[in-house]
């Protein structure tokens, strides 16, 4: 029994200097800090235009200029008025938020609210995505979005950002699908933790 011990304590000692250490930022630690996702609730700055989602853009694969599959949605929203409705189509969408500037030695919390419709919903991620200035790619985490009939939560915990990096962008991945819509709300990421830099 003490040999059986030994090794797991000697295997937890091993996996670690192998592993690196992992992240876990709570909801409670946002509390009094800003957002740094502009308009995190898609609120409506017009119902029509480019102005519409103002803090976002909306990608689609294969490109097309005339999509229209993404409204605000007055009718549904678990912060604010409104929320942003995805219906169903045979392209990828992808949302990305405008750049907020982040710190190398910043923790960050990224989170985002949605829920659908769909008897089949799309395997959904969450991404939060830290740049150099020069817009190459540092880090890169990403959380798939487990999507159901209730307004639900998936978050990002990060830090150990690389050297070099200024700036992030959280988005948002909606695989094609056939049938329904999915809503998104209350997204957004928040500078929770500082840490000591050596």
């Amino acid at each position: 029994m003490k040999n059986i011990i030994l090794l797991i304590i000697a295997s937890l000692i091993l996996s670690s200097c192998f592993m690196g250490s992992s992240l876990l930022f709570m909801e409670s630690e946002i509390q009094d800090k800003p957002n740094l996702v502009l308009n995190p609730s898609f609120d409506a700055y017009s119902f029509a235009g480019t102005d519409a989602l103002r803090g976002w853009t909306i990608y689609t694969k294969p490109d097309d200029s005339e999509f229209n599959k993404i409204r605000i949605d007055p009718m549904q929203s678990i912060d604010g008025d409104t929320s942003l409705r995805i219906d169903a189509s045979n392209k990828d969408v992808v949302i990305i938020s405008d750049s907020f500037d982040v710190r190398r030695y910043g923790g960050y919390y990224s989170r985002i609210r949605f829920k659908t419709d769909s008897p089949q919903p799309p395997q959904a991620r969450l991404r939060l995505t830290a740049f150099k200035g020069n817009g190459k790619i540092t880090n890169r985490f990403s959380k798939k979005m487990k999507l159901g009939q209730e307004w639900n939560t998936t978050s990002i915990s990060a830090g150990f950002l690389k050297p070099g990096a200024k700036f992030g962008r959280v988005s948002i991945e909606i695989p094609a699908f056939k049938e329904g819509s999915v809503w998104i709300d209350d997204t957004g990421c928040w500078e929770v933790h500082g840490f000591r830099i050596d």
